[in-house]
């Protein structure tokens, strides 16, 4: 190849000239550029004027387009690379280091000029204001890890990490005013607005937020500029005014409530920034649980359990309107007694009137024992407790036979089930409620021989056995439930038999379910003799007769249905 340069214009088919500079012989004999020279279109508009090696860009140049600058800077075969200056419009878009004819590196970029128009006294008269849209890092065209990004007034707008032209990742965000104070035209910046972590320009992680008037206003989780999730909001005095669930920037889920004094005046559910209220819909649903609850046959300790609690939430929920402290107390409850006394049913109304409470935010019941909670091997019983406890939150966890979690000090799986529970019953006090229940006497020993559990419990229902007469009431009551009925002589004839079950004296006496098996059972003998006919009427399948039940004492049910 030779390398012999010399000037030379070498023309487009038409006779424009298409190169004006330094040209050398390749080996083929051709023209080829070499050394400064331009370039022009063919309109005879310069299209480059700069350094060229064996006919590609090499060196400084400068790019035109129609007689516009737009780009001046470095070049390394035929791509802007190294430091340059994109122009747009023929104004300064561009100023930093470029890579494969992108920007790459630490640059900055310009804005347009007529956005900065409107700020043009400003930044005269503050000559540190006169500041570009974005200065940082650059990986392939677009904003990419740290820089800076200013308000066309010049002042800060934010500092911290960007991904492709976004603000994304942990960073700074300061407030835009038109009346910028002397102290924050001297800083170059206002107050900062927010710091935490942003994703595609929105605020959205963990984060602070702050007043104009630099004062921590809400700290905590925020997702799509708004926060939502676990936070907490400040009083001006720098007192939390409320930590708990937001959604969109207001209290919305479980919270606690404080006034400017630090006192927890509200511990519960709020709906769209206030605090669950007794509002006379809630009162309706709250009355038709209660009815639901006295409709029950018998019960005397839990009504009066429940009506108690439902007072007191009550005449709280008053004291937090009149700004005075509610007083927390413990909702688990210990059920005692023998089966078939309404336990479990009177857990299930329990739940739904602490949601319409604000004691729990759903009130749904989740029963469970030992199998549910109690592994073989070591470590799986944590993970079962777990998993039961995560389906229990927000509403009622019933444990039935609590006692036996533990069946002897060397019971290690139900120990580790015990403390499971604990950690639930201190991590989720305000959205949990566990109820254990089991017979009088075994629940008393658990209870005596864990302290800890014990002292978790304030509340502590006695379930009785029914009398006979309520056994009746029950019969009565599934009867009509179910479209049953009966005559006075049946009648006679279950009141006598039922007058000779001796129930205090019966070891774990069925109560309710030894009704409800004697009643399917009579429902089985009116049936196969209803079967015998040829034609069966309406009121026939509704009607049990005195045979029905002579032939039921015959069958000794009364006796042998225990």
């Amino acid at each position: 190849m030779t390398h012999n340069h010399e000037e030379k214009e070498l023309f487009y088919p038409d006779g424009v000239v298409m190169y004006r500079g330094g040209v050398k012989k390749n080996d083929f004999g051709h023209d080829i550029y070499d050394g400064k020279g331009s370039i022009f279109d063919q309109e005879s508009y310069v299209l480059f004027e700069g350094e060229f090696v064996n006919h590609m860009k090499q060196g400084n140049g400068i790019m035109y387009l129609k007689g516009q600058k737009v780009y001046q800077g470095e070049f390394i075969q035929n791509k802007k690379q190294g430091n340059g200056i994109l122009y747009k419009d023929g104004q300064k878009h561009y100023e930093g280091h470029f890579r494969n004819d992108l920007m790459d590196g630490y640059g900055v970029l310009y804005y347009e000029e007529d956005v900065v128009v409107p700020f043009a006294d400003i930044r005269t008269q503050h000559p540190h204001l006169n500041r570009p849209q974005f200065e940082g890092d650059f990986v392939h065209g677009m904003k990419k890890g740290k820089g800076k990004q200013f308000y066309p007034n010049g002042l800060l707008q934010y500092e911290g990490d960007f991904m492709w032209n976004r603000m994304q990742g942990a960073g700074k965000l300061f407030y835009n005013t038109d009346t910028p104070t002397i102290e924050e035209l001297a800083d170059g910046m206002t107050t900062l607005q927010f710091e935490g972590y942003f994703f595609e320009d929105m605020k959205h992680g963990k984060g602070k937020y702050y007043t104009r008037q630099g004062l921590l206003e809400a700290e905590g989780q925020f997702k799509e500029d708004a926060m939502t999730g676990k936070g907490t909001l400040y009083y001006e005095n720098g007192q939390p005014s409320y930590i708990g669930e937001l959604v969109n920037g207001e209290k919305h889920g479980r919270g606690d409530f404080y006034n400017e004094a630090g006192k927890i005046i509200y511990s519960g559910e709020f709906i769209h920034g206030e605090r669950l209220r007794i509002t006379p819909e809630i009162e309706r649903e709250i009355s038709k649980l209660q009815e639901q609850l006295d409709g029950l046959v018998g019960l005397p300790n839990a009504k009066k359990e429940l009506h108690n609690l439902i007072n007191f939430i009550k005449i709280q929920s008053l004291r937090v309107d009149h700004g005075l402290t509610s007083f927390p107390i413990t909702y688990h409850l210990v059920f005692s007694g023998n089966p078939g006394t309404g336990k479990t049913t009177v857990a299930r109304i329990i739940g739904q009137i602490y949601k319409y409470l604000g004691v729990l935010s759903n009130g749904h019941f989740v029963e469970t024992d030992r199998a549910g909670l109690v592994a073989g091997y070591v470590g799986q019983t944590a993970l079962k407790v777990q998993e039961v406890v995560k389906k229990a939150t927000g509403g009622v966890l019933f444990i039935d036979e609590a006692y036996s979690l533990v069946n002897d000090k060397n019971d290690a799986f139900g120990k580790e089930a015990i403390d499971g529970l604990l950690k639930a019953m201190e991590d989720l006090r305000d959205d949990l409620v566990i109820i254990v229940a089991g017979y009088t006497e075994l629940m008393e020993a658990f209870l005596l021989a864990n302290p800890g559990f014990k002292s978790r419990f304030n509340h502590f229902v006695q379930f009785d056995n029914f009398s006979t007469e309520e056994l009746y009431d029950i019969f009565a009551m599934l009867c009509k439930q179910n479209d049953y009925i009966y005559g006075e002589v049946f009648a006679s004839h279950m009141t006598a038999q039922l007058h000779q079950i001796p129930v205090e004296d019966i070891t774990n006496f069925s109560n309710g379910r030894y009704i409800r098996n004697l009643f399917e059972k009579l429902v089985t003998i009116q049936s196969n003799r209803l079967i015998q006919q040829e034609s069966i009427t309406r009121d026939e399948l509704m009607q049990f007769t005195e045979a029905d039940i002579v032939q039921g004492i015959e069958e000794q049910l009364f006796e042998n249905t225990f």
